[in-house]
């Protein structure tokens, strides 16, 4: 709970950081002066920057001004008595200093991370586009699937092995119902709290492999092990349904993104061979399951 507190004030403190050696470093006009601390206009604007617009405006009338200024020199007044008194030799307070530090070094890696991926991808992206003339070749090739097009609705099991989908294989042909199945160990934790059920969609929306075995199968049939690049799947065909037919126009932007979802997906194959990739799924160690925190005593009336 000390530790909690302590964290609770830096957060509250951490905008109103300011220096405490007497001297106004930032060349700007001393507002308040609480024990060896100046505060000065520049602090105070740096402060007022992290408002938004309505209450910076509020602050341009002269009651605003000298609430914020005060609530200013408020903060200081806490954060000098702190200093004196000691507080910054506690131990919790240097772990909490250490916890927010390891939390920010983690945080700015995951950005650093997370933005040059962003960047990078965006860079294939942009060399992988499709042309109005991939555009047009792609719907002439396909021109059944435009003018007679079916969506399909399944149920799906996905799982990362063989072994488990083998598994879970022998329990649907013992006769466990494939809602349940998929519930239990479905990969595909979105689906899998619907039973795996997935769609209606249309063709040129999910892997090749699983759609090829999709359009294989009659409504009502399962389909054997089929792998695909997300992991192993049975699928359930639940049902089909003839649409209205599409126009080139009405088409091109699904079809750009059918065209560069299957180069991105090529360019990724690639670039996992090339830097012969290996993963132990076996590895990892089962998360810890969290316990249910116990139900917090009522405070007593004051």
């Amino acid at each position: 709970m000390k530790k909690v507190l302590v964290v609770a004030v830096l957060a509250v403190f951490a905008l109103g950081a300011c220096n405490g050696k007497g001297k106004a470093k930032d060349n700007s006009p001393v507002i308040a002066k609480v024990g060896g601390t100046q505060v000065t206009e520049k602090m105070i604007d740096d402060k007022l920057a992290a408002t938004s617009p309505a209450y910076r405006e509020y602050v341009n009338t002269p009651v605003g001004k000298k609430q914020f200024i005060d609530a200013v020199v408020r903060e200081n007044i806490i954060l000098e008595a702190a200093k004196q008194s000691g507080m910054a030799n506690k131990k919790e307070y240097s772990e909490a200093l250490k916890d927010f530090k390891a939390e920010q070094e983690r945080q700015y890696a995951e950005y650093k991370d997370g933005m040059l991926i962003e960047m990078y991808v965006k860079n294939v992206h942009d060399g992988i586009t499709a042309s109005d003339a991939d555009i047009q070749k792609y719907y002439n090739d396909n021109k059944d699937t435009f003018e007679h097009p079916v969506a399909y609705t399944v149920r799906h099991i996905l799982v990362t092995s063989k072994e488990e989908a083998e598994a879970a294989y022998a329990r649907l042909q013992n006769g466990e119902k494939f809602e349940k199945v998929a519930q239990e160990i479905s990969q595909d934790k979105q689906s899998a709290q619907n039973g795996g059920l997935i769609g209606p969609f249309r063709k040129g929306v999910l892997p090749p492999e699983f759609e090829k075995a999709v359009i294989s199968l009659k409504t009502g049939q399962m389909s054997g092990i089929v792998e695909t690049t997300y992991g192993y799947h049975i699928i359930f065909k639940v049902s089909e349904q003839t649409l209205p037919a599409v126009s080139f126009e009405q088409a091109k932007p699904e079809i750009a993104g059918i065209i560069e979802r299957e180069r991105f997906d090529k360019w990724y194959e690639d670039t996992k061979k090339k830097l012969g990739v290996t993963v132990n799924y076996d590895a990892m160690t089962p998360a810890p399951q969290k316990q249910a925190a116990a139900p917090e005593k009522s405070a007593p009336a004051v």
